[in-house]
């Protein structure tokens, strides 16, 4: 998530003439095809975190050594590609400057990107306004590196809390205007010739919107309204105070895990950053409502890179531990193992990767822990990334826990034989036998559903995949996923997020803005993106798809960090989704989506001030100051090494009248974290009605992870009237429990009685009149 703590990185200069040298000397490392990477030789045994970090380090050093093999070492490419341009003439050199350019933007060297593209247009002879179709990919690149100026020298280093977020009102309006100008008078341009372009429009207007000019200053015909929000829209506005309370990381994209780290009792947060040298951030709460730094402290120098995480106690003694996950959309060039830290339970931690036995090299981002065979310890899905039909094989794994601090691999003997390009995994309890059954997002194929069979005759543990009978298996270009009770029936739903590639994104949120298809025309055929679907429970082992009854079938949902959790405590689940790709043109806001009655989903987006214009990854639901309401904390930042933006975190400003009830459940015969519990809270309600509200113990969505602990809001309840749970062991045990009070936090440990927890409010040290909420 931030600069590591190395020397500062060599300029492209030095590089290239490092690998102009290089060339020179013939040893090939620039000029030669990249080569797959291979799995590092096992070092000998050591203690685990140094065995790791030296994993880590060698297998970085070998990408360092090839560049051009990994599309986001873009300073070291931009290197690579002025050497060799050293040495081309003519045509060559003009397009290895061109890409040079682009990797120049890429590694965040803007100033320089554009010097270069100037002056490449000037030796290509376009000095005029006549821009071909042949030029215009130069043009838009100018343009979009004017742009990207005008973010670095203001979004980067403003410490306004609504920096980068729709409608870009007040302090978030860029200072330094040469960026932002220096866009528009190209986009414009553009549009001269290219009016039909919606990407060039849609950028005109931000970069309009940047200096307070939209949206008078936008030529009518290329206005694009509803940029921001309506006026006195009643959906409260979520102040972004990450900077307030010292949760602003600046990085790249990177994982998110919160939870209760050291048993204080207030919720800390781990996160990571993906790019190879990127050390993981611990943030423990200091109970003032702050938040200091202990990455130095936690035991973890060398363990980098991660772009997701995952948490959970994986040895029942009362600690959470962490999953880091690696490699993600890097191909052969993403072989890099996963890290499990444990947790010593004082907010260090150990890595463990090798002597549990969960070592191995594949790229992935997602897994999911559940205790599938109901003994009492967690097991561990993986899934891994195949690139293509021909490439090599990374088969997702199946790891199971053998209780005594090691897993064993056990994916194809249980039924699951997938070697595909997994993007999302999450497991839920699809016809509630009590048997956690599993959900596979696969990028560009169809998805999996895993029925968990239980035990065979043989004594194992069986899945059979039912996707194409459930009615499960789109969208095809798919990325995050969960299950969740979203219409509140006590039935697990089904959500899966689209990531479709068809047009480019700018384009294809200007086309849902404007009214307009979302499709794109590619070699004379018309493609349509792909949505979202929401599939509804029926309860008999099949789905409806209820993507276009809920509202989402129109809608640019390029998700990638996404979570779910309760915004205004009114017992129904909203969705916060991370949009972006690594294209720097994805300059679109993340979105918000408020649950109405199980009915339909409603987007806050702009009155809430969720529309954060950076990469959205890693994002979480979580009650991080105590109040009765849950925040939102979202890791932001692009793939690319220059496409950095600082973390948010959404304070809550509560719901007057709105009541919640929160719940540490413990596991016995169950799991100790009670992963997959499933949880009922009936309430009464105002006039006498009763209500019954559905959780599932979890992380939540499957990239970013929030707290184990339950929360659940009670809307306008006047009572509690009970709460029951049924504990994922092998006798599906159910306790009831009355007495409860409503506002309050409750640990409930398998077998014992409800024990009350004092957790008195942790204001955000921030000046904010939300510091105090009515209703609490």
């Amino acid at each position: 998530m931030h600069q590591s703590p190395q020397r500062r990185p060599t300029s492209v200069a030095v590089l290239a003439r490092r690998l102009a040298l290089a060339v020179a000397l013939g040893t090939g490392c620039v000029a030669g095809e990249s080569q797959p990477a291979a799995a590092p030789a096992t070092p000998p045994a050591r203690d685990g975190t140094a065995r790791m970090a030296d994993t880590l380090a060698a297998i970085a050093a070998r990408g360092m050594a090839d560049p051009l093999g990994n599309p986001f070492l873009n300073r070291e490419r931009a290197a690579a590609l002025r050497a060799r341009a050293l040495w081309q003439g003519g045509a060559d050199a003009l397009n290895l400057r061109h890409r040079m350019a682009d990797e120049l933007l890429r590694a965040g060297e803007t100033r320089e990107a554009i010097t270069e593209l100037e002056s490449l247009m000037r030796d290509a002879g376009d000095t005029g306004d006549d821009v071909t179709p042949r030029r215009k990919p130069v043009r838009d690149l100018l343009a979009i590196a004017y742009l990207r100026l005008g973010e670095q020298e203001n979004c980067r280093a403003n410490p306004a809390a609504n920096v980068c977020i729709l409608p870009l009102a007040g302090g978030a309006r860029h200072v330094q205007q040469e960026g932002a100008r220096g866009a528009i008078a190209r986009y414009a341009q553009l549009l001269r010739h290219f009016p039909d372009d919606l990407g060039s429009r849609w950028l005109l207007n931000v970069a309009w919107m940047a200096v307070g000019g939209y949206p008078d200053s936008v030529p009518p015909r290329f206005r694009i309204p509803g940029l921001a929000p309506r006026a006195n829209d009643p959906f409260p506005r979520y102040r972004n105070v990450a900077n307030d309370v010292g949760l602003g990381l600046t990085g790249v994209a990177g994982g998110l895990s919160i939870a209760d780290f050291d048993g204080d009792g207030l919720l800390d947060v781990f996160a990571t950053s993906w790019e190879p040298g990127g050390a993981v951030r611990l943030l423990m709460a200091d109970g003032k409502g702050g938040y200091v730094d202990r990455s130095a402290q936690s035991g973890l120098k060398g363990i980098t890179g991660g772009l997701n995480t995952v948490h959970a106690d994986y040895d029942n003694d009362g600690d959470v531990d962490v999953l880091v996950l690696r490699g993600a959309w890097l191909g052969e060039a993403g072989l890099f193992p996963n890290s499990l830290l444990r947790n010593r339970g004082d907010g260090t931690f150990e890595d463990v990767t090798f002597a549990t036995g969960l070592a191995s090299y594949h790229p992935t981002q997602s897994a999911a822990w559940a205790d599938y065979d109901l003994d009492g310890h967690l097991d561990l899905f993986v899934g891994n990334e195949r690139n293509s039909a021909t490439g090599p094989s990374h088969r997702s794994e199946l790891f199971h826990n053998d209780g005594n601090g090691t897993f064993t691999e056990v994916a194809l003997a249980s039924g699951i034989d997938l070697d595909a390009f997994v993007k999302g995994v999450t497991w839920g309890d699809v016809d509630n036998d009590g048997k956690p059954d599993l959900y596979v997002s696969v990028f560009q194929g169809e998805n999996r559903l895993y029925m968990n069979c239980g035990r065979a005759a043989d004594g194992r543990w069986r899945f059979e995949e039912r996707a194409a009978a459930a009615g499960v298996t789109r969208p095809v270009a798919s990325f995050p996923t969960w299950f969740w009770d979203f219409d509140d029936d006590g039935w697990d739903d089904l959500l899966v997020l689209s990531y479709d590639l068809n047009a480019p994104l700018h384009e294809t949120v200007a086309a849902e803005y404007l009214g307009l298809p979302l499709q794109t025309v590619r070699d004379g055929q018309t493609i349509a993106n792909e949505p979202s679907r929401l599939y509804r429970n029926r309860g008999d082992g099949t789905f409806e798809d209820a993507t276009e009854r809920v509202g989402l079938a129109r809608r640019a949902i390029f998700a990638m960090g996404s979570n779910f959790g309760d915004l205004d405590d009114d017992g129904w689940l909203d969705v916060h989704v991370g949009t972006g790709n690594p294209d720097l043109r994805s300059i679109v806001p993340n979105r918000m989506f408020r649950n109405v009655g199980g009915r339909r989903l409603e987007e806050v987006t702009l009155p809430g001030g969720f529309g954060h214009l950076q990469k959205g990854h890693a994002t979480a639901f979580a009650d991080l100051d105590r109040d009765g309401d849950e925040d939102v904390y979202m890791v932001v930042g692009g793939a690319y090494q220059g496409d950095r933006a600082t973390s948010v975190l959404y304070e809550n400003p509560g719901r007057p009248g709105h009541h919640w009830l929160a719940l540490e459940l413990e596991g016995r015969t169950a799991n100790r974290s009670a992963i997959g519990a499933r949880v009922e809270v009936d309430v009464t309600q105002a006039g006498g009605a009763t209500r019954t509200l559905h959780r599932t113990v979890g992380t939540g969505g499957s990239f970013g992870s929030g707290p184990l602990q339950v929360h659940v809001g009670l809307g306008r309840a006047t009572a509690v009237r009970a709460v029951r749970v049924q504990w994922p062991d092998s006798a599906r045990t159910r306790t009831s429990y009355a007495g409860l009070a409503m506002d309050r936090v409750y640990r409930v440990v398998q077998g014992a009685a409800p024990v009350l927890l004092e957790r008195p409010r942790v204001p955000f040290r921030t000046s904010s009149p939300t510091d105090a909420h009515a209703h609490h």
